[in-house]
């Protein structure tokens, strides 16, 4: 698994190191990064090299359009690719929150867990290091789709689910429930939440992680009319439609888990760089992560929504992802998108005694 990373200091200075299983206990926010003014970075950045385990063959069968690899389970639910290249970028994007939150797989302050579910589990990445993490528990990762590893940790089992349907697990089971980039495929958020604390036991957490999938720049370094902007307003556009609503707001999600019943909810605000323009050694280092992931993340999020319902032709959607992957390479714009991990405390157990 990932080797755990130093945190920066203008990552961590406003909290105390933490153990590898305990992350920080209080929520910072970056303020101004400052940009590296070394020409050392080229456009396309310098430094960068370039038993559940047996389903059914109808959970196996995908769907292909636009060159990708789509799900068949539900089909159409999740609008992102599952195919090999897709499974890379997830991965890789594991370790972007890896490193953004200091090299520990989650904030919950979880201590000797025995039963951990990762919803959404994708490739079965941070399941497979829960449960390196934490050998003496069972770790259950479910998803829509099958692509997790055939072989895994003796701890460790993989069901596919779809999340929204009624959770058959007892209730107060799980001592920590992990959830992280759901906002592309749960519609009911008050169901969902309302699962996860139901099936949390007492004292146990829950983590939410929500990337915003919106471009932000504090230097005027974005063009207004530029390549980035005008794939994440039409992303935005398209994506209200097809989720029926509009992106929750860190705030938002706070009050929803706080609304679930969750108490201590804290929120770990992080920033996720487009490039490698911070001067900060570990910020530019989950910057040269977040160019690899670009490189086809634009393409991942994007073919689905834009020929399914913005009505482009797959050469036109084509054009604006990779229009915005070469933006978003530039490291004269300093860009980023905004990475929370909320984190909640289900009452009872022993820290209500």
């Amino acid at each position: 698994m990932s080797a755990p990373a130093a945190a920066s200091p203008a990552a961590a200075s406003a909290e105390p190191a933490a153990a590898s299983t305990n992350a920080a206990t209080a929520p910072i926010d970056l303020g101004v990064i400052e940009a590296d003014s070394g020409d050392d970075d080229s456009a396309l950045g310098s430094g960068v090299d370039t038993d559940t385990t047996s389903l059914s063959s109808t959970l196996q069968d995908y769907v292909f359009e636009n060159g990708r690899r789509y799900h068949r389970y539900l089909e159409g639910k999740y609008p992102l690719p599952n195919d090999e290249t897709e499974q890379d970028r997830i991965d890789l994007h594991h370790h972007i929150c890896l490193l953004s939150a200091g090299g520990n797989i989650t904030f919950a302050p979880v201590q000797n867990p025995q039963r951990i579910l990762d919803v959404g589990t994708g490739t079965g990445i941070w399941a497979l290091d829960a449960a390196e993490t934490w050998p003496s528990a069972e770790v259950i990762g479910t998803d829509l789709s099958p692509i997790q590893p055939t072989w895994t940790f003796a701890n460790c089992r993989f069901e596919i689910d779809d999340a929204e349907n009624t959770w058959t697990w007892p209730a107060d089971h799980f001592d920590l429930i992990h959830s992280r980039f759901m906002a592309q495929t749960i519609r009911d958020w008050d169901k969902y939440l309302g699962q996860i604390y139901t099936h949390t036991k007492p004292g146990g957490y829950t983590e939410i992680v929500e990337i915003y999938c919106d471009i932000f720049c504090d230097d005027g370094s974005l063009p207004a009319d530029g390549a980035l902007r005008k794939y994440y307003n039409k992303w935005n556009e398209l994506a209200e439609i097809a989720f029926g609503r509009k992106q929750p707001l860190m705030d938002e999600y706070i009050r929803d888990v706080e609304k679930a019943g969750f108490v201590d909810v804290k929120c770990y605000k992080r920033r996720q760089f487009l490039s490698p323009w911070p001067k900060d050694p570990v910020l530019k280092q989950i910057g040269r992560y977040g160019l690899l992931n670009i490189q086809t993340g634009f393409h991942a999020y994007g073919m689905a929504l834009f020929t399914r319902l913005g009505g482009m032709t797959v050469e036109e959607a084509t054009a604006m992802c990779e229009a915005a992957a070469v933006a978003g390479a530039d490291v004269r714009q300093h860009c980023y998108n905004k990475i929370w991990f909320i984190v909640g405390r289900k009452p009872g157990g022993s820290d209500d005694n």
